[in-house]
């Protein structure tokens, strides 16, 4: 991308290199590895895959034992003291198990997809603090040329060359973006104070950026996919595959609800009472439950609803980012074209302001035809720092967007 704005500067005589900002500078990738790793909605999703991967380990065994002590008055039945051990033999541990790593799987999808989600955040963030932090100085520029006009103004006041009038137009004009002045800074503090929160720090910390030209990520730098092979893509997307690990889940949930009157093999070790005695022995038997009275059913019906559901949400979220991927192409594109005019025009504004003012000083100016040559050259400067930002906001979306690259990358950092 052309470093078209700090050229500007230097057309109007501001000094960047003398204003820089202090090492280190920050750039997108920088912030967005950082926020990916802090951010506290990235640790919720991280303990909810710990919490999953937990349930998975153990939720396919059978049914814990259980050991049945009695006080008998009188002559005890046999069985009074046993200790039972209960046998799903229909599949049930595991369906259990299948389900939860299904859900484990989901979970670890999930958390892939808010590190992109968090990333890109940041990414659009930075960017934004990038485009208010430009118009500051452009802003800022505005003052100097103001004061420099109207002490202009005034030599020529005192020499009788321009009316009263045309000085305090002068004053009123630096008076305006002093003002103007307040509301950029105050605009850059927001969007720094945004950023730095993404990162964990504190709002008032400084956060330098570069100044000259908006930094991009090498793997966003003008995306190459056609639409068509973008949307292919998006089947790939993590938060898609949650969706299917989900659904996933709850076909394994309503299989297992389906066998819930299935026959259970029991073992009994068991003796009618404590110290010696003659009746002692192993027990083999299989609970058969009869029928239904409905209870069985209706978690069934449920389960069938909730699979269905889950199933169609794959495909609501596919056609979500469909459309997405069509609105955020569409605005990439938009924004290099206006991108490529704005340059331009800001490119012949910048040298028309250059030689307003030496043509003010010789007299071959007015201050209101200085004015406008000024104020059009500086929004031609701000919209085209806006273009700048929209580009890159644009193509980091059409990266969050791509199964691979460096959303991928960074999704799969560990802390």
């Amino acid at each position: 991308m052309r470093p078209l704005v700090g050229l500007f500067f230097v057309l109007l005589g501001w000094n960047a290199a003398a204003q820089a900002p202090p090492s280190p500078i920050w750039t997108p990738e920088t912030v967005m590895r950082q926020a990916a790793e802090r951010l506290p909605s990235v640790q919720v999703a991280r303990a909810l895959l710990q919490s999953a991967q937990a349930y998975a380990g153990s939720i396919g065994a059978q049914p814990n034992p259980a050991l049945r002590l009695s006080a008998v008055r009188g002559v005890p039945v046999e069985e009074a003291n046993a200790l039972v051990f209960k046998f799903e033999v229909a599949g049930q541990p595991g369906l259990r198990e299948q389900s939860a790593e299904s859900a484990a799987e989901a979970r670890s999808e999930e958390l892939i997809a808010e590190k992109r989600v968090v990333a890109l955040k940041t990414g659009q963030a930075f960017y934004s603090y990038w485009e208010k932090f430009n118009v500051q100085q452009v802003v800022d520029t505005r003052v100097q040329l103001a004061q420099e006009l109207e002490r202009s103004s005034y030599r020529r006041l005192s020499v009788g060359e321009i009316s009263q009038n045309s000085y305090l137009r002068s004053q009123l004009e630096l008076a305006k973006a002093r003002a103007d002045l307040v509301t950029a800074r105050v605009e850059a503090e927001q969007a720094r104070g945004l950023l730095n929160l993404y990162l964990g720090r504190g709002v008032e910390e400084p956060l330098p950026v570069e100044a000259a030209s908006v930094p991009l990520l090498p793997s966003t730098n003008r995306p190459t996919a056609t639409l068509p092979e973008l949307q292919a893509g998006l089947a790939a997307l993590p938060e898609v595959d949650a969706l299917r690990h989900d659904a996933k889940s709850q076909d394994y949930q309503t299989e297992l609800a389906r066998r819930a009157n299935s026959p259970d093999l029991m073992v009994q070790l068991y003796r009618d009472r404590f110290g010696p005695t003659d009746v002692q022995a192993v027990q083999v038997a299989i609970n058969i439950p009869l029928w239904d009275w409905g209870t069985v059913a209706a978690e069934v019906g449920r389960r069938e609803g909730l699979a269905e559901a889950a199933h169609a949400r794959v495909a609501e979220r596919q056609l979500v980012l469909e459309q997405k991927a069509m609105e955020t192409w569409k605005r990439y594109q938009g924004a290099l074209e206006r991108e490529k005019i704005l340059g331009e025009q800001a490119t012949h504004f910048a040298k028309l302001s250059g030689d307003a003012r030496r043509a003010y000083d010789a007299n071959l100016m007015t201050l209101l035809e200085v004015f406008d040559v000024q104020s059009s050259f500086r929004q031609a400067v701000q919209a085209y720092i806006t273009a700048q930002a929209d580009v890159a906001r644009a193509a980091l979306e059409i990266g969050a967007l791509r199964k691979d690259g460096f959303f991928e990358e960074v999704s799969r950092v560990q802390p």
